[in-house]
């Protein structure tokens, strides 16, 4: 399984390292898994959201070697909005693969045409913006092919949620163990 990670210019940190991490994390404890993670940008350095400048593993447009596409948002999700190009390639990946959106990565499988009568979240700041989807408050919602979590920390959910549904229960369980991650205190996370 070949996950791409969606980078781009105004992109929040979180949004993509809390998945990537989880992601990574399970390949790290489990070498022979069939699962590779990789950043995907149309340029090598990326300037998130917060000051952060990152390196993408991959530089290129082309996302039909993937078999997952993950969304992540932040303030630069407009410019990628507006790319028509990236639009209708995340659009194209949409229609025969799964995609997922972390935050307001949501927005851009939007005007992809990605959730239209769907069931989807986003930040709570940015739900009224979901205009063509059934908008829920779950953390992470699945529907169909499309998986959406919520405010920037469901960055960590998403990936968990992922590795269940890809590998199973008791992987996820294990990463969450191993980076110890607590969603409620005092109570084991729940994906």
């Amino acid at each position: 399984m070949r996950v791409g990670i969606l980078l781009y210019d105004g992109i929040e940190e979180l949004d993509f390292v809390g998945v990537w991490e989880v992601l990574r994390k399970a390949k790290q404890l489990h070498p022979a898994l069939n699962l590779s993670v990789i950043t995907r940008a149309s340029k090598e350095s990326i300037q998130c959201a917060l000051g952060l400048t990152v390196l993408a593993h991959e530089v290129k447009r082309d996302l039909s070697d993937l078999d997952l596409l993950v969304v992540p948002g932040g303030p630069g999700r407009k410019g990628v909005i507006a790319d028509r190009g990236a639009i209708d390639g995340i659009a194209e990946f949409g229609k025969t693969k799964p995609v997922a959106s972390v935050c307001t990565g949501a927005l851009i499988l939007q005007a992809a045409g990605l959730l239209s009568g769907r069931r989807a979240t986003t930040h709570f700041l940015s739900r009224q913006e979901l205009t063509e989807a059934n908008v829920v408050t779950d953390r992470v919602v699945v529907d169909g092919r499309v998986i959406t979590a919520g405010g920037v920390s469901a960055s960590i959910d998403l990936g968990l949620k992922i590795l269940e549904m890809n590998f199973g229960r008791e992987l996820a369980d294990e990463v969450a163990a191993r980076i110890e991650y607590v969603a409620v205190p005092g109570k084991p996370a729940t994906i």
